[in-house]
């Protein structure tokens, strides 16, 4: 069996070895052969990619991207598709291109399709589905989508995962850890998007929505919250009928958000559709702190009744009461044009360490955002506003968490949306009172005993513990064997570099000492001579040329 495990991993190696080739291949194919060589792979490279690489020099940087993301694949389109949501981390003119990242793939074949159902299922699909539509409704990298019926007649559709797809992302995703921590240590200007937290964020979105169980909690969790508003419609999920690769799901019939036309000719009240929405969307990140991350035209219906019908819950934010407490103040600081605050909050909210310029920020906060001062709420922009205060930050090492980029983004999403269908849309009018309410909630006596009390908490453990620390404190300081150990991040480089240079020292001394012993050489006859030199004294020389030539190489390396 150890042997078999051995095979099955020497075998992994290589595919990954491959894949790692493609995808290198494919990046200086669309002239990145520089950044390939920056980060020391230039010898996984074909020559002749170089012609290629010219003839894609009149494409713009971002284009040229774009389309390497989309030839390698389903984990670099959504890649590009994460990035396209972060204007913090890029220019504006990359996110505008990753946003035409499309998934080119073709359908999955029925008898794939069918497998897949049956072996998920545990059942043949006849004996699932009344009926079962084999022409895919949409296909998409990581699974596709059929219409169906039950046999109770209700109409479905179900979402279907392309087989391997998870195997094939796991490889993709620790190659690009392994050339995300190269690209932070050869090529320094691409530190500042911090290529392995991209990563790793990456990593934990993409992995749930491989999961369709994760999904299907996320749609009863929101269907839970949004009972209250009933025009707000989110797809029964056909437990019985759904696993972790299949997911079964009340088909939602309507028409697109963005469609004005059939929306006047259907007589929806647009005014108050969008009412609804926005009351919705600030119910679902200000009171429950759960809101659907990947808001756009395509996963939102208007249905008869002025409702709202809202799919694909494979991306959700979350947001925590403290967050939720932070968003709700940095909407006050734009309604009351404190913009002070509202970098107090950023402060706050973000990872940067004590020696942020917080007087440079706030005055460059300050010069961006003066444009939209005296303007009436109704003409703020506040997602837009919102993602120029982060881009700020981010150049003041001021690090906003990938969540809040979510809210932030849906908000402008929300905003874009209602105005295109009522053009006087005040997304934070709506929201006002709710905002007012939770910023004099956090004051409330109802909150602040409940915060207190959990101090309380904290300081009877403490008490209870502290005497017992200090106690062990004393007893190993007053130990023979005491010692105080220091720990840093580069003893290890200078450790390395410490033996570097014994190493360097004693080849130094060893070439110093054959030259010596060369030397010595000529005054000894020898038997062998070449030209009037002994040959002993000769190979001593020589040896110690190489040795100096051995030095000098590795020095400029």
């Amino acid at each position: 069996m150890k042997w078999i495990r051995t095979g099955r991993q020497l075998g992994q190696a290589v595919k990954n070895v491959q894949r790692l080739r493609t995808i290198l291949s494919v990046f200086s194919k669309y002239g990145f052969v520089d950044v390939v060589d920056r980060m020391n792979l230039g010898k996984f490279l074909p020559s002749r990619l170089a012609a290629y690489a010219e003839s894609q020099a009149d494409r713009s940087t971002q284009e040229r991207l774009r389309l390497a993301f989309e030839e390698l694949g389903p984990t670099f389109v959504k890649l590009g598709q994460l990035l396209s949501t972060r204007p913090d981390l890029l220019p504006e003119s990359y996110i505008e291109e990753f946003t035409k990242l499309q998934d080119n793939v073709q359908p999955l074949s029925f008898d794939i399709v069918r497998s897949v159902v049956e072996r998920e299922l545990g059942r043949k699909i006849e004996d699932a589905y009344e009926s079962f539509d084999p022409q895919p409704l949409a296909a998409a990298s990581i699974g596709q989508v059929h219409t169906a019926t039950l046999k109770t007649g209700e109409k479905v559709v179900v979402k279907i995962q392309r087989p391997e797809i998870g195997k094939i992302i796991d490889t993709d995703i620790s190659l690009l850890a392994f050339l995300a921590g190269l690209l932070e240590k050869y090529v320094p200007e691409t530190r500042v998007i911090t290529p392995k937290v991209v990563v790793d964020e990456f990593f934990k979105t993409l992995s749930y929505e491989l999961d369709y169980v994760v999904e299907f909690n996320n749609m009863r969790k929101m269907a839970q919250n949004l009972a209250s508003i009933p025009e707000i419609v989110i797809p029964i999920v056909y437990k019985n009928l759904s696993t972790n690769k299949i997911l079964t799901l009340e088909k939602i019939e309507g028409i697109r958000v963005n469609d004005i036309k059939a929306i006047d000719a259907a007589g929806i009240d647009r005014k108050l559709v969008v009412q609804i929405g926005a009351r919705a969307f600030f119910k679902s990140v200000m009171i429950d702190g759960v809101f659907h991350g990947d808001l756009h035209g395509g996963n939102m219906f208007i249905l008869p009744g002025n409702r709202i019908g809202i799919i694909d819950f494979g991306i959700v934010g979350r947001l925590s009461e403290k967050s939720r407490d932070q968003l709700a103040n940095m909407v006050m600081a734009l309604l009351t044009e404190d913009y002070e605050n509202l970098c107090y909050q950023y402060a706050e909210l973000g990872s940067g360490g004590p020696s942020i310029d917080f007087d440079g920020f706030q005055r460059e906060v300050r010069n961006t955002l003066a444009p939209y001062m005296g303007l009436s709420i109704a003409d703020i922009n506040a997602g837009k506003v919102l993602i120029e205060a982060t881009k700020i930050a981010t150049r003041y090492s001021i690090k906003v968490p990938g969540d809040w980029m979510l809210v932030f983004k849906a908000i402008l999403t929300i905003e874009g949306m209602g105005r295109t269908l009522d053009p006087q849309f005040d997304l934070l009018a709506t929201g006002q009172d709710m905002i007012k309410d939770l910023v004099k909630n956090q004051y409330s006596p109802q909150r602040l005993s409940k915060e207190f009390l959990w101090v309380a908490k904290d300081a009877a453990s403490l008490l209870q513990t502290l005497p017992r620390q200090v106690r062990w404190m004393f007893r190993k300081l007053n130990a023979n064997d005491f010692a105080i150990e220091i720990k840093s991040p580069d003893l290890d480089a200078i450790r390395s570099q410490l033996d570097l240079n014994g190493r360097r020292m004693s080849l130094s001394v060893l070439a110093a000492g054959l030259f010596i012993a060369s030397s010595v050489a000529l005054n000894h006859a020898d038997e062998k001579m070449v030209g009037h030199y002994p040959l002993g004294s000769l190979l001593l020389f020589v040896v110690a040329c190489v040795v100096v030539c051995n030095l000098i190489l590795k020095s400029f390396k």
